[in-house]
């Protein structure tokens, strides 16, 4: 989700950026860079999390003049390179977005702490509460962490960009998407299915490069 600085207060503007840096300076501070520096493959994940999320967001439509939504695909970016990794990735992404579809970069911070913050931090609280579930098979991570978690986060998405708009003056339009609220199961299903999809198959194929995947306990694996 995407959202002209025209429409939003400068204020607003302000207190998103401001918010924005508070989260993400200690983020930058705390986040495993030797750890990835150390390891070929998580810089390669690293440098294609940032390509994948570009270009998905790119597939957007606007829904009205100064409003873009898109998928997010941030669900399997946080299951692969973790929650940290994902805000610096997701803040990269909403910059080189902005720059893309010619908005300012101002409007990045908003669009991150909707698109990307929200989102992670709902995939991976999901993650932890999973790991505590007695169930412990493939499937219970791929349909809940993966398809599940990309359809709660569409949920949390549609939350704070509501909020979002009405802090930003537009009333009119939140009543508006209230009414249509059973469309969010269209805009649930296809998040949850691209970012279960593409976690099946990296699973499948390199379960090592998915730092949230617990093998033994998912797996069974000594």
């Amino acid at each position: 989700m995407f959202i002209d600085p025209v429409l939003m207060p400068t204020a607003l503007t302000w207190w998103c950026s401001a918010l924005a840096l508070l989260v993400l300076l200690p983020t930058l501070r705390y986040a495993e860079w030797r750890a990835m520096w150390q390891v070929p493959l998580r810089q390669h994940l690293f440098f294609a999390s940032l390509l994948f999320l570009v270009v998905l967001w790119l597939i957007s439509v606007r829904v009205f003049e100064g409003l873009w939504l898109h998928f997010m695909g941030v669900t399997t970016v946080t299951l692969l390179v973790g929650w940290r990794f994902t805000l610096i990735l997701g803040a990269l992404a909403s910059c080189l977005y902005a720059l893309l579809i010619g908005q300012p970069i101002t409007a990045a911070a908003a669009a991150w702490l909707v698109t990307v913050l929200v989102p992670a931090s709902v995939s991976r609280l999901l993650v932890y509460w999973l790991r505590r579930r007695p169930q412990s098979n493939l499937f219970v991570y791929l349909l809940g962490a993966g398809f599940g978690g990309g359809a709660l986060a569409a949920l949390g998405l549609a939350v704070a960009g509501l909020c979002l708009l009405y802090l930003a003056g537009e009333h009119e339009r939140v009543p508006l998407a209230l009414e249509s609220w059973p469309l969010m199961t269209l805009i649930m299903f296809p998040e949850g299915f691209i970012n279960g999809m593409v976690l099946s198959v990296i699973v499948v194929l390199n379960p090592e490069a998915v730092k949230t995947f617990d093998s033994d306990k998912y797996m069974g694996e000594g």
